[in-house]
C-alpha cells in the first residue's frame, strides 16, 4: 500500500490525492472541470479532528487520464480504488456537483466502502438539470464539434461536457438500496431542479434534505461556512 498524499500530494491508485490532518476520514470529490481546490475556503472548517483526503478525479486538476471511458460510474471506480489503497474502510464523502453525483454511484456501486455521504447540487440523470442550463451545454457541445478540427482543446472539453449531458445514469430504485446516512445539499437557485433534489432524498431509505437559501449551484464557494457546518453536524450525529 502506497503511503497517503501529503498536504503537497501524490499519486494513488493513478489519481492526484492530498491528506490533511488526522482522524476520521473525509474525502473530497470536486466538480466537473475542477480539482480539489474548490473545497479550500472549507477546509479550516472541517479539519478539526478530521482527515480530509482530497481527490483529483481522473483527467482533472494533476490526475492523469487515464485509459478508457471517461464516466461517472468509471471515477467512482477510481475512488474506491483509492480508498482500498489507502485502507480507508467505510470513510465519510462529501461530493459537489459532478463529484456528488460520483459519490452517489460509490454509494451504489461499493456501499461497504463509506460510512455517511453529502452530496451537494447533485443529479441522478441530465434531466434533473434546469432545462435552459442543459440546452446550454448541448449548444457548447455542438460548437466544440464543429470546431474540433482547429482547436486541439475540443477533445478535451467535449469529454467533460459529456459528463454532464450524457451522464450520469442513476435511478431512484437503485438509491433506494443505500442505506447509509445521506445529506443531499441544494442551493435555492441551483442548476439542479428542486423537484429533482427532493426525489433524490426521498428515495434514500436515509435521506435527508438541506437547501442553503440566497445561492445558486456554487455552494461551497459562496456559502462555505454554511456547507461546512452542515457537514459537520451531519457526520457528527449519532
Amino acid at each position: 500500500m502506497r503511503t497517503a498524499g501529503t498536504a503537497a500530494g501524490g499519486l494513488v491508485a493513478g489519481l492526484w490525492v492530498v491528506s490533511r490532518g488526522t482522524g476520521r476520514p473525509l474525502v473530497l470529490l470536486h466538480g466537473n472541470g475542477e480539482d480539489h481546490h474548490v473545497f479550500d475556503r472549507m477546509v479550516p472548517l472541517l479539519a478539526p479532528g478530521r482527515r480530509l483526503v482530497g481527490i483529483d478525479s481522473r483527467g482533472h486538476g494533476r490526475s492523469p487520464r487515464g485509459d478508457g471511458p471517461l464516466t461517472i460510474a468509471s471515477m467512482a471506480d477510481d475512488v474506491a480504488a483509492v480508498l482500498d489503497e489507502l485502507d480507508l474502510d467505510r470513510a465519510d464523502v462529501l461530493g459537489y456537483s459532478d463529484g456528488g453525483n460520483v459519490a452517489l454511484e460509490v454509494a451504489v456501486r461499493h456501499p461497504a466502502r463509506l460510512r455517511r455521504l453529502v452530496v451537494c447540487g447533485a443529479n441522478l440523470d441530465p434531466s434533473g438539470l434546469r432545462p435552459g442550463v442543459l440546452r446550454a451545454m448541448v449548444a457548447a457541445r455542438r460548437a466544440l464539434e464543429r470546431s474540433a478540427r482547429l482547436w486541439s482543446g475540443a477533445a478535451r472539453r467535449i469529454e467533460l461536457l459529456d459528463l454532464m449531458v450524457d451522464d450520469p445514469h442513476l435511478t431512484t430504485a437503485q438509491l433506494a438500496g443505500v442505506e447509509l446516512p445521506v445529506l443531499v445539499v441544494v442551493g435555492e437557485r441551483d442548476v439542479v431542479l428542486p423537484a429533482h433534489s427532493r426525489s433524490i432524498a426521498r428515495s434514500l431509505p436515509a435521506g435527508r434534505l438541506a437547501v442553503v437559501a440566497g445561492v445558486g449551484h456554487a455552494v461551497p464557494q459562496q456559502r462555505p461556512g454554511t456547507l461546512a457546518q452542515l457537514v459537520n453536524g451531519f457526520l457528527a450525529a449519532p
